[in-house]
């Protein structure tokens, strides 16, 4: 086929945006990609207008073919060691949530310190997910419950199967039926994921949100988590492919090995195992340095979630609720002295879930159990099951 005059231009431009748009299935730094993009488009040009074409539809087609192929070999599904990352996606008003209407089940080989750390402890269980239509961890979509739940991974559940989840166990054995609005985040993405819920929803709701101490603690801006545009909109497509993912998970991993080295593991036998602590959690929890409202702005935060925020509740690092077994005197709590001041000038109650822990990871102990999983940060199904119950009777209060 020859092409002269104008005619040229129409041929390389589709070839180019053809090559643009399969690049982006591939998980690369962006200006690893726009320098790719170019030089492809150099090659393209000089190349001419038939061949250009033919290269373009050449690769795109390959890149869709290599999309499928490790999306339905589970080369995509082996770059996971939990549901969570793989089941990550994003809602336009919600911001990161799960994939909706969805179920998956797999077998966590380890938590996540020995994912970060490499602490040499690994506890394997099942984990099933069920999400509703919103992507959040509920088996059916909101219907009216009185209370909605709000907070981190603790209450979304990532290294638990969905029937230990306390929403699960507030429904099953306190009957009290919940709605979890839980996912990784902090206030700015707690006070978005409200707002978009009472615009959804309206306001006859009750809410109670759940701070941890290890990552909750950050400055609150009162600005949009990530702009919605067109743009971001548009790449998001691509960002949930089984080519980008796995792709990406190679650079990352790549990046990783060369970085700096890992913190040294934090290993103490505790009963009759090894359990494991992220390497920051003595020093988090060891701080008496007081917390500032005027950098925080927690009570702003806590204003806007009223008048649906009836209760608030502080969940520990893991460090804290071993404490007593691993150091011999009382930890600081500045975390928790700065939340119930914040909460005590928003007028919303705080509830301490420390002792219920602390109390069950005692009596656990003879029987070689433990409430937190020993090679993650997060709490197993004995924790979940222990906090329950006080915060079941904390929410009949309301």
């Amino acid at each position: 086929m020859r092409f002269s005059g104008r005619n040229k231009l129409l041929p390389f431009s589709l070839a180019v945006i053809l090559i643009g748009h399969a690049l982006l299935f591939y998980g690369l730094p962006l200006p690893a990609l726009v320098t790719l993009w170019l030089l492809l488009s150099v090659w393209l040009y000089l190349a001419g207008p038939a061949p250009a074409l033919l290269a373009a539809f050449s690769i795109g087609f390959f890149t869709l073919l290599l999309n499928v192929f490790i999306g339905i070999s589970g080369l995509e599904r082996s770059i996971y060691y939990r549901p969570h990352e793989q089941m990550k996606a994003r809602n336009a008003d919600y911001g990161e949530t799960f994939k909706p209407n969805a179920q998956a089940s797999m077998s966590a080989l380890f938590g996540d310190i020995e994912a970060l750390e490499k602490v040499g402890i690994k506890e394997p269980h099942e984990i099933a997910y069920v999400t509703d239509s919103l992507g959040f961890r509920n088996p059916a979509d909101y219907h009216g419950q009185g209370f909605v739940l709000v907070g981190d991974s603790f209450l979304a559940g990532a290294n638990d199967t969905q029937s230990c989840l306390i929403s699960e166990q507030l429904r099953q054995k306190h009957g009290l039926d919940t709605y979890n609005l839980g996912f990784p985040g902090n206030m700015d993405e707690y006070v978005q994921r409200v707002r978009a819920f009472r615009k959804a929803n309206g306001d006859n709701f009750k809410m109670a949100l759940f701070v941890f101490e290890g990552n909750d603690f950050n400055p609150f801006t009162n600005s949009p988590v990530e702009e919605k545009t067109f743009l971001k909109s548009y790449h998001a497509y691509f960002m949930h492919s089984s080519l980008w993912r796995y792709t990406r998970w190679l650079y990352l991993r790549t990046q990783k090995k060369q970085g700096t080295p890992k913190s040294n593991p934090f290993v103490r036998k505790i009963g009759k195992e090894d359990v494991a602590f992220l390497s920051s959690d003595p020093s988090l929890a060891g701080s008496s340095t007081p917390l500032d409202e005027s950098r925080l702005h927690f009570v702003d935060a806590l204003n806007m979630l009223k008048p649906n925020l009836v209760q608030i509740f502080f969940i520990p690092v893991k460090y804290r609720v071993y404490a007593k077994w691993l150091v011999d005197r009382p930890l600081p709590n500045t975390q928790l002295d700065y939340l119930q001041q914040a909460a005590k000038l928003a007028g919303i109650p705080v509830f301490d879930l420390t002792p219920a822990l602390t109390q069950e990871a005692e009596r656990l102990l003879p029987q070689g159990q433990y409430a937190y999983w020993r090679d993650d940060t997060h709490w197993n199904c004995n924790g979940m099951r222990a906090v329950a119950t006080p915060v079941a009777g904390q929410l009949r209060l309301h």
